[in-house]
């Protein structure tokens, strides 16, 4: 799977020379609708190709830019690892993909920038998360979001603690230590039987700082919830190591190795919602107990400035509306129209990605939701 962070979308967001092509789609995990989904990537590419010789493009050029799209219609690892959504980012640069577990409508822009408000949904701040399955068998990052979990690849850290520990029998080893009496804080500290051996939670520790750093390495820049999943006696000993800045103190519990996945999702699924749905109505309070001042609006004209200078703290966007119209850089002023011009581009896909960039908190929610307003709606942080 193809993680997705605001690392990328902060290049992806960034204006450059030349014609820049977007392409959403719905795929298929490999199997029988696999050929359906590479006729429908080669029909969008098709109309790719025809916007950018109706913007002015030679035919060739057009070809040329588009060429490494055209590829991935006959490379079968890349179709081997589809998931629901499939997002191409083409331009005179070369070109991205994900392959992400959130399903897209068809749409194919040609603009000067690429188009990104779909991806709101999947990297805005409050739709994923990860979990870290912890289990003597087998250790497992997963990325989660509403449509379940993805298992991705750790490279560089032992597969599971027997290996890591050579220990045969890892059951066996941990039993000799159990918990005491109330410690400091309410908590129960180890107590260790002195056998001659190695001290098993030392071990263990030590283990924990080794997936840590892979952990770390992978989600670099990702600032979103880790939800822990294992045995009781092993999450305490990862907290002590964790340097992922947004750990969970909810944890899923139990071996997670005996749970099936759809059940381990549910589970983190319920420990991760109360974090969303806090985030997220605290910051539609405070829009709402700040609405009136001049700290917060829902004036598209006012807002889009904001966002390109950084003013915006908090931005809530509907996901399912377009606003047309041109922000003027020269003038710092934006012109909306009922219907787009040539030239025009969707200027809450603008405003929501000028916040992101500027580390504004930013939702994507239906129109339905707003807090305020009916398009989009912010609080400024000046």
């Amino acid at each position: 799977m193809d993680v997705l962070t605001r690392e990328d979308m902060t290049a992806l967001a960034v204006r450059g020379k030349g014609p820049r092509v977007s392409v959403y789609m719905p795929t298929h995990r490999f199997g029988p609708d696999t050929q359906a989904d590479q006729t429908a990537l080669k029909n969008a590419l098709r109309e790719a190709e025809g916007l950018l010789v109706e913007g002015g493009m030679r035919s060739p050029d057009a070809a040329a830019i588009l060429a490494p799209a055209v590829a991935l219609l006959d490379d079968r690892p890349f179709w081997l690892r589809a998931n629901l959504g499939l997002a191409l980012f083409i331009g005179p640069d070369g070109m991205r993909t994900f392959r992400l577990p959130e399903t897209f409508s068809t749409r194919v822009v040609v603009d000067e920038r690429f188009y990104l408000k779909p991806l709101l949904t999947t990297v805005g701040s409050d739709r994923h998360f990860w979990l870290l399955a912890l289990s003597q068998k087998h250790v497992r990052l997963m990325r989660g979001s509403a449509n379940g979990l993805e298992e991705v690849d750790l490279d560089g850290v032992p597969e599971n603690l027997a290996e890591a520990l050579r220990w045969d029998n890892f059951e066996k080893a941990s039993l000799q230590f159990h918990t005491g009496t109330s410690g400091a804080g309410g908590r129960r500290p180890a107590v260790f039987h002195g056998t001659g051996e190695t001290d098993p939670k030392g071990e263990l520790v030590r283990y924990f700082r080794e997936i840590d750093k892979g952990v770390a390495e992978y989600l670099q820049g990702d600032a979103t919830p880790l939800i822990l999943a294992g045995v009781d006696y092993l999450l305490p000993m990862y907290r002590e190591v964790n340097s992922h800045p947004s750990l969970a103190e909810a944890a899923v519990t139990g071996s997670p190795e005996n749970t099936n996945p759809e059940v381990l999702f549910q589970q983190a699924w319920d420990v991760v919602m109360p974090l969303f749905e806090g985030n997220r109505d605290e910051a539609a309070r405070r829009l709402t107990e700040a609405w009136g001042s001049s700290r917060t609006t829902s004036d598209p004209e006012t807002l889009v400035p904001a966002a390109v200078h950084g003013r915006v703290d908090t931005l809530f966007v509907a996901t399912d509306r377009e606003l047309w119209g041109h922000y003027d850089l020269g003038t710092d002023t934006a012109a909306i129209h009922a219907h787009p011009h040539s030239g025009d581009e969707d200027l809450l896909d603008l405003a929501a990605f000028e916040a992101l960039l500027s580390g504004a908190e930013v939702y994507a929610v239906p129109a339905q939701d707003l807090p305020q307003g009916d398009t989009i709606a912010a609080v400024l942080r000046y």
